[in-house]
């Protein structure tokens, strides 16, 4: 691959002499002579065709072109900086990585994130949404948050989270006239989740009524909740995932009605990770949200 690349020295230099201002202060810093600094901006003036200063009294001030040039120069000395960083692991700072199902984490996980940096500010975490099964041994995943069973062979697990089920919908839905009984479903629009049908709540309820999959279906549960507080029908929520809708007003609950999950979010961690001690932390934090009545203030 030929590159035709300016030397990494003339661009530290010109980034240094916008950073101060100053040739002067950019060769003290770089341990070269003014000259050399001169010489190496005057080089790269003659690359890019324009000025890159312009003196202003006892200052070197970027031209609009300088500006443009240094967004991107700086851009990639960090670039470079972190494909040459050879520190020891213990000097730097790896973010924590959590996979999580995209539902929740953008419906239960987000609006705590903030308290849990405020716990934890020395751990950095990186949230992975995805509803692919991680395998902790070999993915680049230190701890997940999981929705099944429990039973997943080889890690340590623990349960974090059971859930129920009820019918929510907008206040908006057929311009405020909502259905006041389980038997006037039969008159709305039911949404449908593949992997999460009607059937069994409809069974506790007392209905025959039969579930259909004419219309749409949503097999992510957070769009399902957006396309009910949409107006476009009527869902079956889990507890946990509409609870900051049902705060905030945008979705409104159906009946008294209600049905365990059977499936609950489960805690996955390596008993041998490296950073155990940061993967337990968050762990227990993780814990105490979810036993929490009320949750947070959304």
């Amino acid at each position: 691959m030929s590159l035709r690349l300016p030397p990494l020295q003339a661009l530290q230099a010109f980034e240094a002499a916008a950073r101060h201002q100053s040739y002067s202060r950019a060769a003290e810093e770089l341990a070269l002579t003014h000259g050399a600094i001169s010489h190496q901006i005057a080089a790269l003036e003659v690359r890019v065709g324009t000025k890159l200063f312009r003196r202003q009294r006892n200052s070197m001030l970027l031209t609009d072109a300088g500006r443009m040039l240094l967004a991107n120069v700086r851009q990639g000395l960090m670039l470079l900086e972190r494909a040459f960083d050879v520190r020891p692991p213990t000097e730097r700072r790896v973010a924590l990585t959590l996979s999580t199902l995209p539902s929740l984490a953008r419906c239960w996980l987000l609006p705590r994130l903030s308290q849990f940096q405020r716990a934890h500010p020395d751990i950095d975490l990186l949230v992975d949404p995805s509803g692919a099964l991680v395998d902790l041994q070999h993915d680049a995943v230190d701890i997940a948050i999981r929705y099944g069973g429990g039973s997943w062979p080889g890690v340590q697990q623990v349960l974090m989270m059971d859930d129920e089920l009820f019918p929510v919908c907008s206040p908006r839905y057929r311009d405020g006239q909502l259905p006041p009984t389980p038997s006037d479903l039969v008159d709305c629009a039911l949404l449908h989740n593949p992997w999460q049908p009607w059937e069994p709540w409809l069974h506790a309820a007392g209905l025959s009524l039969r579930e259909t999959a004419r219309g749409v279906s949503y097999t992510d549960s957070a769009l399902l909740l957006d396309a009910a507080a949409d107006g476009q029908g009527v869902v079956l929520a889990r507890r946990a995932l509409a609870a900051r809708d049902l705060a905030q007003g945008r979705l409104v609950r159906l009946f008294d009605i209600a049905i365990p999950d059977s499936n609950r979010y489960y805690l996955l961690w390596r008993h041998d990770h490296p950073r155990l001690n940061d993967v337990l932390r968050l762990r227990d934090w993780l814990l105490s949200q979810a036993s929490a009545t009320d949750g947070v203030d959304f």
